[in-house]
């Protein structure tokens, strides 16, 4: 159930948003965009491989769930926990060579070892378990003598399931969603107080979208390295929000509109 805390800042954004955008003055446009948002949620689950019982049985329920679970969170956790796993290492001087670049630990044992940094993240899981889940969904390497190695950028990528690609794709919506929203309450004569959030568009051709793909690959984790270096790295996870903080960051992605979705 929602904390009251939670309503009352809920409320106060509804009232900056009418403050300044007003309420909507064309019903059936408004209601129009909203049945595109919803349709392309529907195509999204559609391509999941989600049954159109099902799809139907979620924005169904959707409309009468009070509770507001968020199980995208518990979904997602443990790439997040393997991610912070891959950016202490990368970050934390005690797993790091002299030069910078991220030392082979022992896997197991005390001091500086992949069993210790592990523990901060997930620490229910055998050691042996972190293991083989990084290795399999980052570039880590299992080498001999109980040695384990980041030889590539620290990015996790997360196990391919339908459910986890639709509690990824949640996670994102919301993000946007707030962001977007937050800016929307700033009245245009404000300025510099906004959350930085755009899009830079174009028309290419199918070879020239491919080219420019991989040409801005590099900049675009470049600058996902030097946020992540400069971000407070994600921690154990407490029941208290005061002193643990809440989640922040950048998202960046390239996109392709084919018109498949909505």
């Amino acid at each position: 159930m929602a904390s009251s805390r939670g309503k009352n800042s809920h409320k106060s954004l509804k009232r900056r948003v009418l403050s300044v955008l007003g309420p909507p003055t064309d019903r059936r446009l408004i209601i129009d965009l909203l049945k595109e948002m919803h349709h392309i949620v529907l195509d999204t689950a559609a391509e999941l491989g989600v049954s159109a019982v099902d799809r139907r049985r979620a924005l169904a329920l959707a409309g009468k769930d009070k509770k507001r679970r968020r199980p995208s969170l518990s979904t997602i956790e443990p790439s997040y926990q393997l991610a912070g796993v891959l950016a202490r290492w990368r970050f934390d001087k005690r797993y790091l060579r002299p030069d910078g670049s991220p030392r082979v630990l022992s896997i197991k044992g005390k001091g500086a070892t992949f069993e210790t940094l592990a523990r901060l993240f997930v620490p229910t899981l055998p050691v042996e378990e972190v293991v083989e889940m990084i290795c399999k969904n980052a570039e880590v390497t299992r080498l001999k003598g109980d040695k384990i190695a980041l030889i590539g950028s620290p990015v996790m990528i997360a196990p391919k399931t339908p459910e986890i690609t639709a509690a990824s794709l949640a996670l994102r919506f919301r993000r946007l969603a707030e962001t977007t929203v937050y800016n929307a309450t700033i009245p245009a004569n404000v300025k510099g107080t906004g959350h930085f959030e755009r899009q830079v568009t174009g028309v290419l051709t199918d070879k020239e979208f491919r080219v420019f793909s991989q040409s801005v690959r590099q900049q675009l984790q470049d600058l996902c390295d030097r946020v992540d270096a400069g971000i407070k790295q994600p921690g154990p996870r407490s029941k208290n929000r005061a002193t643990t903080g809440k989640s922040c960051g950048i998202g960046l992605y390239v996109f392709r509109d084919d018109g498949r979705y909505g």
